[in-house]
């Protein structure tokens, strides 16, 4: 990782690396470099901020190049931005990731090399700790006016479990150890990571320190190194040590120390559930107030203040829509064939009125065969009413710049303001330097932030969203409509499917059947609803495949696209098609922009909170949509569940204080998550489907050899260069020797790191647990090792792997996190149920197996209808067993 961390002078440091071989020198102060290079006897730990030759993480990329600071890591150094650069995005975060593993690096003499025995629960440590600028210890704020720089420890706290939270290991001749993390680390927390001298090398010795840290470990009350420059080093240095000595850990046990911060997970998403509901939470309380002071009763004053408040609500409007009316006559052609379809509409059979038609009036009408046998495939969607809707949802993204652009703060960073100081932040505001959101900044941060121009001071402020600069700016292209009193600026308007049963229809298939199908009525309190999110390419249409089962047991349904798919897609200026369900699901999976591909997943994350709070205020027309919002349910696929897991952790957690008695218009009851997955650039560069194409598209952009390579296999296979990147990239991973795969791995790996850590805030891995103490959970997972219907064997999910070669990367991981059970017969509470037949969209298709799709509809099914409380599993053999 390359940056300069401090003053250039620092550079006296590289020149004494060389001289001092492997002894330790009587020091006294060091005021200028001598070009000497002796032999270096030791295998020593990488550290040398004078170059940027750092090991990460590591907080020391925090310290700013120059006056800006905002609390983020500053990764690209003295290069100008660039989104593009996975390295550089990382620069817009907070801290580092939460469970990506990383590397310790160390310098090998020729001949030497570390004792992989010696890598151990003694020699890599692990600490929790708090740095100086954020403790609130006299300790802590002492180092603060010393030192003035992050990354700074000053409180040592618990010490992570070696073999239990991590572990380390060294593979002869990688220069590397290892450090990989078997749960997630705390978000938004502080660590210590330290190299003690019981690692060694193969003969024995102690693995050492850099001669850089050699000197600077020194105490710099008794050996002080030379011009103050040096000294800041030195200062940093005997703080990363000095806090390690309740640990019994003193200065010569310890070959290399670095203190890094995690980042924040849900603070910003946290911020825009408050942010949403706030209005309404206002205004219903004074509404509530007024209307008790007119005498009206509790219950009448609570219903008179909800609807009034409601206005401050995103509205959901509702209207019958303009072609299919049920899921029948929407799924037709996609359930028969064209020929079939055509022959039914010829004779009044391809609507379910004509279909019920002919079926009640019995064998005695020529029609009754052809509707009984049309019945039987498809006849089951009648049950299903369609209705149509609208709502104004806060759009985060850019509209203008959907593939290259990302969430952006409203505000000047807390941080940046406690640099700046009162002064400069009060001559900014008496001279008007500020921007168009300095009101709403106040207004949301309880006067704790401000919309600042800096450009008065030299400074370019990225407004990277933090911990401490949570308020997103949002760019939708709506503005306010002075005629309501929601606020619609900045908001896109994006279409609602509603599924409701149809009592009427499934009264006469109750009767046709003979009770075999129970008749069902509307409960007085509405009916229960199941919000459904589709998977990557998919739309909220999908949930049509649900809706026989689901209306049938007697839910509505709720749902909308993920941004960047179906309606939601844009046709930019120069015409340029962006959607993700067609033509391209790379244009919200971004690995080309990191920022971006994160950022989509966190709109998901924030439209589902979004919308789950407009279900509270639901204009409907058409006399269908009455919902029992008491009992909201959730069920996705795939890409659903990834995003769904951290939008139903958060929205299952407290608003907190006056706002806690609102928690309910955000809380789902229970959620069935079919096929999600964690760690999700790890696992889909390891996914047999989508793997070839990111990491094909990667080396694409990387390697002019596989770009001639592709150029090539596509003109030869007669295809585009897009489509041509999935088959080129598994011939040319074929083609290529060992060596070359090496080193193609490093590159897929280094990029790993840099991804994981860019999307860890939105990743599911961060919130599974949280997620499982709130919620009823039922996942279903795809392992294989049965029998297709066409009698292939079934394989593992091929889309999002069940399990990978990282720990916390997968679709088991995230079981693990939760502390799911497997569940292969009727129980009780949550669990997960593996399949072994069936594939990755048999939730829709029962293509590949069809009581797999029948069993994955009912188990949803019967877990909603008990709250969460029972999972229902019929006596087959496509469940594994306990």
């Amino acid at each position: 990782m390359k940056k300069s961390l401090l003053s250039l002078s620092i550079i006296t440091l590289v020149g004494l690396s060389g001289c001092l071989g492997g002894n330790t020198p009587e020091l006294t102060t060091v005021e200028e470099a001598e070009e000497v290079v002796l032999e270096e006897p030791y295998v020593r730990v990488v550290f040398n901020p004078a170059t940027g030759d750092l090991n990460i993480p590591n907080d020391f990329l925090m310290i700013p190049n120059g006056n800006f600071f905002d609390f983020t890591l500053n990764t690209e150094g003295e290069e100008t931005f660039d989104s593009g650069n996975p390295q550089h995005a990382l620069s817009a975060l907070d801290g580092w990731s939460t469970q990506y593993p990383f590397s310790i690096r160390v310098s090998l003499p020729e001949g030497m090399d570390i004792d992989p025995s010696s890598v151990s629960a003694s020699s890599i440590r692990i600490f929790e700790a708090t740095q100086a600028l954020e403790g609130d210890s006299a300790v802590c704020q002492t180092l603060a006016a010393e030192i003035g720089a992050p990354g700074v420890p000053c409180d040592l706290g618990e010490e992570v479990e070696y073999g239990v939270d991590f572990v380390a290991s060294y593979t002869p001749g990688s220069g590397a150890i290892s450090v990989v993390p078997l749960k997630p680390f705390k978000s938004s927390q502080g660590y210590m990571l330290v190299v003690t001298d019981d690692l060694t090398a193969m003969d024995g010795r102690i693995v050492k320190g850099s001669i850089t840290w050699e000197l600077a470990r020194q105490n710099i009350n008794t050996n002080p190194l030379g011009s103050a420059d040096l000294l800041q080093l030195q200062g940093l240095v005997n703080s990363l040590v000095n806090v390690l000595q309740p640990a019994g850990l003193e200065t010569n046990d310890i070959s290399y120390a670095a203190y890094f911060s995690t980042q924040s997970v849900g603070d910003v998403v946290s911020t825009v559930k408050k942010i949403n509901i706030a209005s309404y939470a206002q205004t219903y309380a004074g509404a509530f107030e007024q209307a008790l002071a007119r005498g009206a009763e509790l219950a009448t004053a609570d219903q008179m203040a909800k609807t009034f408040a409601s206005q401050y609500l995103p509205n959901i409007n509702t209207v019958l829509p303009d072609s299919a009316a049920n899921a029948f006559e929407a799924l037709a052609p996609i359930l028969l064939p064209a020929t079939d379809l055509a022959a039914l509409t010829a004779v009044g059979l391809n609507t379910c009125s004509g279909l019920m038609a002919a079926i009640t009036a019995g064998s005695g009408s020529p029609l009754f065969e052809t509707a009984s046998e049309t019945f039987a495939i498809a006849g089951p969607y009648c049950v299903t009413s369609i209705v149509s809707g609208d709502v104004d949802l806060p759009y985060y993204l850019s509209t203008t710049a959907p593939l290259t652009d990302w969430w952006k703060a409203a505000c000047t960073s807390g941080a940046t303001l406690q640099a700046l100081g009162e002064e400069n932040v009060t001559n900014l505001l008496v001279a008007g330097q500020v921007g168009a959101n300095n009101d709403y900044c106040q207004l949301v941060s309880q006067r704790q932030l401000y919309d600042l121009d800096l450009t008065s001071l030299g400074m370019d402020d990225p407004r990277n969203l933090t911990k401490v600069n949570p308020i997103p700016l949002a760019k939708g292209r709506q503005i306010d409509d002075i005629s309501t009193l929601y606020n619609e600026a900045g908001t896109e308007s994006v279409a609602v499917q509603f599924t409701v049963p149809d009592e009427s229809v499934i009264a006469t298939l109750s009767a046709v059947t003979g009770g075999a199908i129970p008749a069902i009525t509307k409960p007085e309190s509405g009916w229960p609803v199941v919000v459904f999110m589709h998977g990557i390419t998919g739309g909220k249409e999908n949930v049509l495949a649900l809706s026989a089962a689901l209306s049938l047991g007697g839910f509505a349904t709720a749902s909308i696209d993920h941004p960047l798919h179906g309606e939601r897609g844009f046709i930019l200026d120069d015409g340029t098609v962006v959607n993700a369900s067609s033509p391209s699901l790379t244009d919200y999976l971004n690995f080309s922009s990191l920022l971006t591909g994160r950022d989509n997943s966190r709109q998901s994350i924030a439209d589902i909170l979004a919308f789950r709070l407009s279900l509270n205020a639901i204009i409907d027309t058409t006399g269908l949509v009455d919902l029992d919002l008491s009992k909201v349910h959730f069920i996705s696929h795939s890409l659903g569940s990834i995003t769904g897991i951290g939008a139903l952790a958060i929205a299952n957690q407290t608003l907190g204080d006056e706002l806690a008695a609102f928690d309910g218009m955000y809380a789902f009851s229970n959620a069935a998550l079919n096929v999600p997955a964690g760690g999700v650039p790890s696992f889909i560069l390891e996914s047999a489907d989508f793997g070839p194409l990111v990491r094909g598209s990667l080396l694409a952009a990387s390697s002019e050899e596989f770009a001639a390579f592709l150029a090539t296999f596509a003109t030869a296979n007669g295809l585009s260069l897009e489509d041509a990147i999935r088959p080129a990239f598994i011939a040319f991973e074929q083609a290529i020797s060992a060596e070359q795969l090496a080193a193609i791995n490093a590159t897929f790996s280094a990029f790993g790191f840099a991804a994981q850590t860019a999307l860890d805030s939105a990743d599911p891995v961060n919130y599974a647990q949280s997620l499982s103490e709130t919620t009823g959970l039922l996942v279903q997972l795809l392992v294989g090792g049965g029998v297709n219907d066409d009698g292939s064997v079934g394989l593992p999910d091929q889309v999002n792997p069940v399990v990978t070669s990282l720990p916390l990367a997968g679709g088991q991981p995230l079981v693990d996190l939760m502390g799911l059970s497997k569940v292969s017969q009727t129980s009780n509470g949550s669990g997960v149920v593996y399949f072994n037949t069936g594939d990755h969209f048999s939730l829709f298709s029962p293509a590949a197996s069809a009581d797999v799709t029948e069993e994955m509809h009912a188990q949803a099914v019967s877990f909603f209808a008990s709250d969460g409380q029972s999972i229902v599993i019929a006596p087959d053999t496509i469940v594994v067993e306990q």
